[in-house]
């Protein structure tokens, strides 16, 4: 994370006012296997700084998840876990943004409430709450679609997992199973299917460690359900249209 004693990354500095260098004086590292195999993990770096301008003491906080780093082709960027802290803190100087909230008129009313509560929540730049409410909606939207299971995939090879006893492919009633059987009935591409396991994991993170993610994860998750109530429940009314006027005199 860091390279010759210098973070990476500019942070802000209290005295220069603006994100600057800093030199690393003193770091410690908390390294946390998630899994058996050591190949799900988180890493957090606490480090004493100092501006490479002003001399500035602070301290900074890195959090980092490898496994969870993502490139989206669509946005040609890449999202991630990782997350940077410095304290004293930069002063919030733009605290509300303002989200073009899209309005759907055949969404189910749960569907639309969770909707509305995570682009507040999104808005107001709360996005461990949004995360929450982000995985609910997907949760509302297989209770709404009936999708009761999907297939386990093996998060290295990208293979189905299979079972030891029987050979056959592991089918599973989890939220991770239920995501890919949206991806199975054609109402989820692979690439979206991908990103929702991402929000997934974001809201078991935070359920259990408080751990706030990152705005472009946030945003990526609207973005595919926006996308996902369009092509299920908005198209609904060209199908009325259609039936309507394809009708002989």
């Amino acid at each position: 994370m860091a390279e010759d004693g210098r973070f990476h990354s500019k942070v802000y500095c209290r005295h220069c006012k603006v994100d600057t260098n800093h030199q690393i004086l003193k770091k410690h590292t908390v390294h946390e296997d998630l899994d058996d195999r050591g190949e799900y993990y988180t890493t957090e770096d606490y480090m004493i700084c100092q501006c490479m301008g002003c001399e500035t003491v602070n301290f900074v906080k890195e959090y980092d998840e490898p496994s969870l780093h993502f490139y989206h082709p669509e946005l040609e960027e890449w999202i991630d876990m990782e997350d940077i802290k410095v304290y004293p803190p930069k002063p919030l100087t733009d605290k509300y943004v303002n989200y073009p909230i899209k309005d759907y008129d055949h969404l189910p009313k749960l569907l639309k409430t969770l909707y509305q509560q995570v682009v507040a929540n999104f808005e107001m730049k709360h996005y461990l709450l949004a995360a929450a409410g982000l995985r609910m909606i997907i949760e509302g939207l297989c209770n709404e679609l009936s999708i009761e299971e999907g297939f386990l995939f093996d998060d290295e090879t990208g293979n189905k997992k299979i079972n030891g006893k029987t050979g056959s492919p592991v089918r599973s009633k989890s939220l991770e199973g239920r995501i890919n059987g949206l991806s199975e009935a054609g109402v989820l591409t692979s690439t979206s299917s991908k990103v929702l396991h991402i929000i997934r994991n974001l809201g078991n993170q935070t359920v259990h460690e408080l751990t706030d993610p990152k705005r472009s994860v946030i945003l990526s998750g609207l973005e595919i359900v926006e996308h996902t109530f369009y092509n299920v429940y908005e198209l609904k009314k060209y199908d009325v249209l259609s039936k309507k006027y394809s009708k002989k005199p």
